[in-house]
């Protein structure tokens, strides 16, 4: 029987999650799983897009998967070979992901949005053979693709463009492949890479994170919680390891997924939900609370939200005010606060634990505390958290130096770049990225623990705290804010902010360089705030300090 509490080693000073089985050997892949699963839920409608109303069967998916595999194959696309994806979640792309399982062809999913920079910083990276992209960013990605080096060929996946090739030329090959007769590719296993998804970019341009197909499927296949009854919706692209999850959940698990490629609203997640009976929700922070500050009436939300058993909040802090109000509307044992990274898949989670925490340390994960020496910290004390890394890891995707950078001497373990502590319980609490802190008279400061009280503040939408240089303290703190689109956002004041702040905080936390009021905060494409481009954005506007 597998453990079911975290373990902490003191001799060691690591803390240890319950152990459990892989469900499959080391030789499996993410293609050969999918295959089973599909063909025993042939006749389940297992995708259904809100927009357009199409849905697709098991049997279906396999049909397409199976198709344009082929037609990889025959344009001669071998094992290693990338294949770009800038596209939206859309009937055909699931059918496209699979025939790349299939094949051994990692996937590098881009976002739809991404500039022309950004999408041939990376394809100049991962030189893919094919891109899979939307009607809607078909000019940016051909642009792009006419000044790489080894420019690929473009599909488009939602649409038609005169002279453009698409999906549906791939699809037409051959309807007569039965799904039974698929055969698994005999180089393939499960150490192999399957997707290079980027890295949150939050310190500079994002990297390419490789993941293998043996960690996707131990981190997806998981009959505890997707069962067949189960029914699964992320607003993500694949582009976020969020929505490559439930895409996974789906084929792994037999389990239904709903795909949309309208914006979120918090209307309409609550319409999605209702009219699907939508049960496993994986919502990025910033949607969480946007849903946690929405002003509609709250027995409204709640009959909503009434068939959904876990909502996920992850991708970055979800502060204690946002779970709190998730608690009130949903209950804090539906509500779940995730942390994780794109390098190793989930790391914790918080279900019904102290507010604040990230939660205790999931299945399989190893964590450790270091300090700046690498030397093991032990309970309560605060350092960098480094996980261990249980599958083989090839690393950032032709970037050797940061693939270095990032693993301890004996490459076993993955340092995090978070900083923070577990307490003696086991349960984890992140207090910012090591790249955030700044020293005021030779104090720590960590950015979130001020913002988690700003935000407290009726009128607060956004708050971002950040050091001013000074010559005598080092930095001085201040603070970003973006105010809520109502009343009580016009009539907040500087006064405000600072007077919380100091009713909770010791004065080593108060904020002395000043507040800024802002109408929006730099972020990355996946919604993630930059934080180092606070200042220079307020210089650049010739905002002063209040």
């Amino acid at each position: 029987m597998g453990s079911c509490e975290v373990h902490y080693d003191a001799a060691t000073r690591t803390w240890l999650g319950p152990r459990g089985k892989e469900f499959y050997g080391p030789e499996m892949t993410l293609g050969e799983v999918t295959m089973r699963v599909l063909n025993l839920n042939a006749d389940k409608i297992l995708q259904h897009c809100d927009i357009t109303n199409v849905q697709l069967t098991g049997r279906q998916l396999a049909q397409q998967g199976l198709t344009i595999e082929r037609a990889f194959r025959q344009m001669g696309l071998q094992v290693g070979d990338v294949i770009g994806i800038a596209a939206n979640n859309t009937t055909y792309l699931t059918g496209v992901t699979i025939a790349a399982m299939l094949c051994g062809t990692p996937i590098n999913p881009l976002h739809p949005d991404f500039d022309q920079e950004t999408v041939k910083y990376m394809f100049d990276i991962t030189e893919p053979k094919l891109i899979f992209c939307d009607v809607e960013n078909y000019k940016i990605i051909k642009a792009v693709n006419e000044n790489l080096a080894k420019p690929a060929k473009i599909y488009l996946v939602n649409g038609k463009i005169e002279g453009v090739s698409d999906v549906w030329d791939l699809l037409k090959e051959d309807e007569s492949i039965a799904p039974a007769a698929y055969v698994p590719c005999p180089t393939l296993n499960g150490d192999h890479t399957a997707f290079i998804v980027c890295s949150s970019g939050t310190t500079g341009m994002p990297k390419g994170v490789t993941r293998s197909h043996r960690s996707l499927i131990c981190n997806c296949k998981n009959p505890n919680t997707y069962t067949r009854d189960t029914v699964v919706l992320s607003f993500s692209p694949l582009y976020w390891i969020s929505g490559t999850y439930m895409l996974l959940a789906n084929l792994l698990n037999g389990c239904k997924r709903i795909i949309t490629h309208r914006p979120y609203t918090v209307e309409y997640l609550l319409e999605i939900v209702q009219r699907h009976q939508v049960t496993f929700l994986f919502l990025a922070s910033h949607q969480i609370a946007l849903l946690s500050k929405c002003q509609i009436d709250v027995s409204k939300i709640r009959a909503k939200l009434e068939s959904v058993k876990v909502l996920i909040g992850a991708g970055s802090k979800v502060c204690k005010a946002v779970s709190q109000r998730m608690y009130d509307l949903i209950g804090n044992m539906r509500f779940v606060v995730g942390y994780g990274l794109s390098e190793m898949g989930g790391i914790s989670k918080n279900l019904g634990g102290p507010l604040g925490s990230e939660g205790k340390v999931m299945r399989n994960v190893e964590l450790r505390v270091l300090d700046k020496l690498r030397m093991p910290l032990g309970i309560n004390e605060v350092g960098i958290i480094y996980g261990h890394l249980r599958y083989k890891w090839a690393g950032y995707y032709r970037n050797p130096e940061a693939t270095k950078r990032a693993l301890s001497p004996d490459g076993q373990w993955l340092r995090t770049g978070d900083i923070g502590y577990l307490d003696s319980e086991g349960y984890l609490y992140i207090l910012t990225r090591d790249t955030d802190v700044f020293k005021y008279n030779n104090f720590q400061i960590y950015p979130e623990q001020i913002e988690e009280f700003i935000l407290r503040l009726p009128g607060v939408s956004e708050a971002c705290v950040f050091g001013v240089p000074d010559e005598v303290s080092t930095n001085l703190t201040a603070c970003a804010v973006v105010r809520t689109d109502d009343e009580e956002g016009r009539k907040l004041t500087a006064d405000q902010v600072r007077n919380i702040v100091e009713r909770y905080l010791s004065s080593a936390y108060h904020i002395r360089g000043g507040i800024f009021f802002v109408d929006s905060l730099p972020k990355t494409s996946n919604d993630k705030l930059q934080r180092r481009k606070v200042p220079q954005m307020i210089k650049n506007l010739g905002i002063v300090a209040e």
